[in-house]
């Protein structure tokens, strides 16, 4: 097992994310800031900041928007905080107004919530069903953790913790306290980073009854205070018996299956593996890990998006993955990374880096433009514009990114991930150093001195610098990526054939104080990918990948892409930016609506761009499966 990488010990020099998290750091965070401030011009008013003023009695106005958003202004802190790694002045300003607010809003008591307290605290801890304040809540302590981990500072931290102590108060199994817990999971993993970052046990004692607590009979839903006043104010309301919706129909350690909300479920299962790896609770490890096999093997789209269904942003049955009426949204697929990656703290296995990598490349990465300010925040893998604009089952879908969303959780959830990327590539103590992600970069840690130079995942080449502080021996491991057939490594020049454990490379060597060169060749070929005959929707059906990238075919590039076929066994050619595959268009003589004449077919080279990519070039249908003959 394995703690966190400091985010300090790694920095990301170069590449595709390297040049995503710099327009993260320069577009995105300051779009999101005005955006959540209602300075941008054409988009639905925030009032997120204005709450806060608001709370703080500066502002006579009423509170605008939904009881989560609270949760985006600390989302937009967080990422704000880890912008700071790259000196900003502008940034940095922005972050400390932000925090002065923040204190001002600030209860006596620690409680920070600006609905409830604009609504004179009355119903305060009402309905966590749905308002969300324990959720907004393990926002602001993420937010505060990466600050005082990447600026050494503690004003946000500080009013993080008093924050905590109050929820503290209020919440737990004894006498006088509120056993109970909030409809979205969050507080959870916040509490465990918390009591990591400061070493104060009562933070992992809440989080380890939170953890417990949710799904024990009777349930807490059905007998704690409504605030029926909320109701304008919620993202959506399921009328529900069983609590599936919130992963609380059962204790977390009788749940067999990923059901309910896409994002609640990934936030809830990561907080269960941090549990089970601070306790070294190996029992608790193997609900979490089948609950992720649950989600990878039978519920995941290609993409690695998650949660098919629009209606509750949910999870349906296995093998229910249509293409084109799919939800997956994009936190859905930042929360299965972050999930996986709390599992390879326990288990170091490649099948974790492998979803890390198929979710960053292509179900997060599309969800942000190439301009960094407009948004994607359902993820299909087929659309037909006007299809989602004349069909009422299919609105959820749009055939372009948006500049923002009456429910903006998925800007900000994008930008605080790549700009903590650097924490997630490499693990390891002094005995053992694994490279899990294949980014260019630097690592300073539990005395290795790493480097990597790659333009992974334009090509397979990785070149790998390593030195040690000490003579003692140690294990160096390189994920091998599943997708990938054909691997050579050199040391110093040499071929070897290392011993592959568990998907990954291992290189044993006494010593490590003169530096060693290593040097990885993964064949990097475009290749068909099919689903299993038990995904139905995709029976005869085809897509294309190379390396982890998935690709699409866009109107843009095709025409209507309604009568296009791939050439059951033709070649594919090009690089990473254009494939070409082989195929046919179906043509057929006007006949009416109805006739006996069968379609003919040509020949038609089709055009495909990384799925990360599409979208870009304006209105136009899109599709990653297509029919095969």
């Amino acid at each position: 097992m394995y703690k966190e990488t400091s985010i300090k010990d790694v920095k990301i020099t170069g590449g595709l994310l390297h040049e995503k998290r710099m327009l993260a750091a320069g577009k995105t965070i300051p779009y999101i800031k005005k955006a959540l401030n209602d300075e941008i011009e054409g988009i639905e008013p925030s009032g997120a900041f204005e709450n806060f003023r608001i709370a703080a009695g500066e502002s006579d106005r009423e509170f605008y928007g939904l009881v989560s958003q609270d949760s985006d202004v600390y989302k937009w802190m967080e990422a704000a905080a880890l912008a700071l790694q790259y000196e900003n002045q502008e940034t940095l300003a922005a972050f400390d107004e932000a925090a002065d607010l923040l204190k001002r809003a600030q209860q006596k008591n620690g409680y920070l919530n600006t609905y409830y307290i604009i609504h004179g605290l009355k119903d305060k801890w009402h309905y966590l069903k749905e308002s969300c304040q324990l959720y907004c809540a393990g926002h602001l302590i993420e937010a505060a953790v990466s600050a005082h981990q990447v600026l050494g500072r503690t004003d946000l931290l500080e009013i993080a913790e008093a924050y905590a102590d109050y929820i503290d108060h209020c919440f737990g199994p004894e006498a006088g306290k509120i056993r109970g817990y909030d409809g979205h999971a969050e507080i959870e993993p916040a509490l465990y980073r918390l009591y990591e970052d400061t070493g104060i046990d009562r933070y992992k004692r809440l989080a380890d009854f939170f953890v417990e607590e949710r799904g024990r009979k009777p349930y807490f839903f059905s007998e704690e205070p409504r605030n029926t006043n909320v109701g304008n104010n919620l993202v959506y309301e399921l009328d529900e018996s069983d609590y599936r919706h919130s992963q609380s129909h059962l204790p977390i350690r009788e749940q067999n299956e990923a059901v309910g909300h896409a994002v609640k479920a990934m936030y809830f299962y990561t907080a269960a593996a941090d549990k089970a790896r601070l306790d070294h609770d190996m029992d608790l490890f193997q609900h979490v890990k089948k609950l992720w096999r649950n989600v990878t093997e039978e519920k995941m789209y290609l993409t690695g998006a998650i949660g098919s269904s629009a209606y509750g942003e949910s999870f349906t049955y296995p093998y229910d993955l249509p293409s084109d009426l799919m939800y997956g949204e994009t936190c859905a697929s930042i929360g299965l990374f972050l999930l996986s990656y709390h599992l390879l703290l326990i288990e170091n296995d490649s099948q974790y880096g492998d979803i890390m990598e198929k979710t960053l490349y292509n179900g997060i990465l599309a969800g942000i433009s190439e301009s960094g300010t407009e948004f994607f925040y359902t993820n299909a893998l087929e659309i037909d514009p006007e299809r989602c604009e004349k069909r009422q089952d299919y609105s959820h879908l749009k055939y372009e990114r948006q500049p923002w969303f009456d429910c903006p959780c998925c800007p900000p959830n994008i930008a605080r991930l790549l700009m903590g990327l650097n924490k997630y590539i490499y693990t390891g103590d002094e005995h053992n150093f694994n490279i899990h992600l294949f980014i260019n970069s630097e690592a300073d840690m539990n005395g290795w001195t790493v480097t990597q130079d790659t333009v992974y995942p334009r090509a397979g080449e990785i070149r790998i610098r390593v030195r040690k502080a000490d003579s003692t021996p140690g294990v160096l491991r390189i994920r091998v990526p599943s997708w990938c057939g054909k691997i050579r490594i050199k040391k110093n020049r040499q071929e070897i054939h290392p011993v592959i454990n568990r998907g990954y490379a291992e290189i044993e060597q006494e010593c490590w104080m003169e530096e060693t060169e290593i040097q990885v060749d993964m064949e990097m070929l475009p290749r068909k990918v099919y689903a299993s005959l038990q995904v139905h929707s995709l029976i005869g059906k085809a897509a294309v990948m190379r390396g982890p990238v998935v690709y699409c075919a866009e109107e843009a590039d095709n025409g209507d892409l309604s009568g296009l076929f791939f050439k059951r066994k033709g070649n594919l050619s090009g690089d990473v930016d254009l494939i070409y595959a082989e195929g046919y268009r179906c043509t057929k003589k006007e006949t009416g609506l109805y006739g006996c004449e069968p379609p003919q077919f040509e020949d038609n080279a089709i055009c495909l761009v990384p799925y990360y990519h599409w979208g870009n070039r304006g209105k136009g249908g899109m599709c990653v499966f297509m029919k095969e003959r």
